[in-house]
């Protein structure tokens, strides 16, 4: 709970004091215990820090939309750390800049790596945190952290996969029932079911099982839905899955703009940069509302699909179908 000088003051209250010494020692325990409790506490002469796992341009993207929603909210960014993508150089970063920011605002960490290191070095600071993928595998929104999911829902990827092949009705996927997929899967089987698909469903736990996994259940699907995870994302584990899916004339489709690229016929993907604009807004409720637990991992607002030309080409499919949506990205 969040131990304000209201509480004190209150309590004090109760049992009337009647030197100004006293009521001073109260008042000072009451911030003491305010600045060392995890919570959304408002300090509007402390600017934002954010920190950035890696330079690439997703997370630059997320930065520059968060930027633009707190300058026009009057809230100040100071410094962009970043992590260069390794634990060591991370460590070393944070720690050089915390004689400078002991106590920050708050801080936007972009990235798992940056989430990671934020949550360990900053445990009383409020943390949101974005494109951090799977972020269900880090259990990220608790305490003083919240953020915004940087996937689409198995939900929004079927309704794309709806809009596009809907008379494709059975949907296979290849997943690791060890693995966090499990309730993704589970769940996404729930809501293609609703919609009057069948899931067909094959488990491999290790990259050299995937191209047995897929053969298992080739002849009963006609699409695969991809799941990005440690299993699938090789690029040998990849080839596989095209090579044999392009011999069915079967479309290929993730929530993953690198799968896509590899070879997936489409991706439904979230808008980097309106996921640093919704991370400002959210910002903009935890400095002002100040709630004393976090209020969870919020969906993505914004999406946008793309489409590999290629992969449309070898399956016989017009990319046109494709481009009744706005902002449709072909690649290449």
């Amino acid at each position: 709970m969040l131990l304000t000088i209201h509480f004190y003051t209150r309590v004090a209250g109760l049992r009337p004091c009647h030197h100004m010494a006293l009521c001073l020692a109260v008042a000072l325990i009451g911030w003491v215990l305010c600045d060392t409790t995890p919570s959304f506490a408002h300090n509007d002469d402390k600017p934002v820090l954010v920190i950035r796992s890696q330079d690439i341009a997703a997370y630059n993207e997320a930065i520059i939309g968060f930027k633009d929603g707190c300058r026009k909210a009057d809230i100040p960014i100071g410094t962009v750390l970043d992590l260069k993508g390794n634990v060591d150089a991370g460590e070393k970063a944070i720690k050089g800049i915390k004689p400078r920011y002991p106590s920050p605002r708050l801080i936007l960490s972009v990235g798992v790596l940056a989430t990671t290191l934020a949550k360990e070095h900053y445990p009383f600071t409020p943390i949101i945190f974005c494109m951090v993928v799977n972020q269900e595998r880090f259990a990220l929104s608790s305490g003083n952290v919240t953020g915004i999911a940087s996937e689409a829902s198995a939900e929004e990827q079927l309704l794309a996969y709806k809009d596009f092949f809907g008379d494709r009705r059975n949907i296979g996927v290849v997943f690791d029932p060890t693995g966090s997929e499990k309730g993704i899967v589970r769940e996404a089987e729930q809501t293609a079911n609703k919609m009057g698909f069948n899931f067909i469903k094959a488990e491999a736990s290790f990259p050299n099982a995937v191209e047995a996994a897929l053969k298992s259940i080739i002849n009963k699907i006609d699409a695969l839905w991809i799941i990005p995870n440690h299993v699938i994302v090789s690029q040998d584990t990849l080839d596989a899955i095209f090579k044999i899916t392009a011999q069915r004339h079967l479309p290929t489709f993730s929530n993953s703009i690198a799968i896509a690229k590899a070879g997936a016929l489409f991706a439904i993907s979230p808008e980097y940069e309106t996921i640093g604009t919704q991370a400002s807004r959210l910002a903009q409720t935890l400095l002002s509302l100040q709630p004393t637990t976090s209020p969870g991992v919020q969906r993505p607002e914004k999406f946008r699909l793309t489409v590999n030309s290629k992969t449309a080409k070898k399956l016989g499919i017009n990319v046109s179908i494709f481009q009744v949506r706005p902002g449709v990205i072909l690649y290449p």
